[in-house]
């Protein structure tokens, strides 16, 4: 990436990140993704989808944020009427939705992993639940950086 494009699509990955470090922020404290911080972030990841990947494949990743978050939000709305008690929070449903738009494949490895490491640390704490946006976010940022392009082949060869 060179010139201005470069540079602007440096900024709008600066401003997602500093949107998560927030969300996780407010996450620990209150248990919670405003609304209005998840718009936002969604406004952000859409714009840097845009500019990160052809029409085609920024499309595949709109088509499997939707089909994420509908699929999360069944889950626990069967879950509540079921057990009787949540589960998953609706932040995390609108967060993971939002990691999708930037890469499917990441958000789905990073929700595992985070699930996973939650449950553990669940466990070991004797705790019955913990907020997962701090696991989850920087899980997302490290899967990111650790194999960006494993991560870019798998999400651009998606085609519907």
């Amino acid at each position: 990436m060179e010139g201005a494009r470069g540079i602007v699509i440096f900024g709008l990955a600066g401003v997602f990140a500093a949107s998560m470090a927030a969300a996780v922020v407010i996450d620990a404290r209150s248990r919670r993704l405003p609304n209005s911080l998840a718009a936002f972030m969604a406004l952000v990841a859409v714009v840097l989808a845009r500019s990160l990947y052809p029409a085609q494949t920024f499309f595949a990743h709109v088509f499997c944020g939707i089909v994420l978050f509908n699929a999360l939000m069944l889950f626990e709305f069967i879950w509540r009427r079921v057990s009787g008690c949540s589960g998953l929070g609706m932040g995390d449903v609108k967060a993971l939705a939002i990691l999708a738009l930037i890469s499917p494949m990441a958000a789905l490895i990073s929700f595992c992993i985070s699930m996973v490491l939650l449950a553990v640390i669940c466990l070991a704490r004797r705790l019955k639940s913990l907020p997962l946006l701090p696991l989850l976010l920087p899980t997302f940022a490290v899967v990111l950086a650790v194999c960006p392009s494993v991560w870019s082949r798998l999400d651009g060869s998606m085609v519907f």
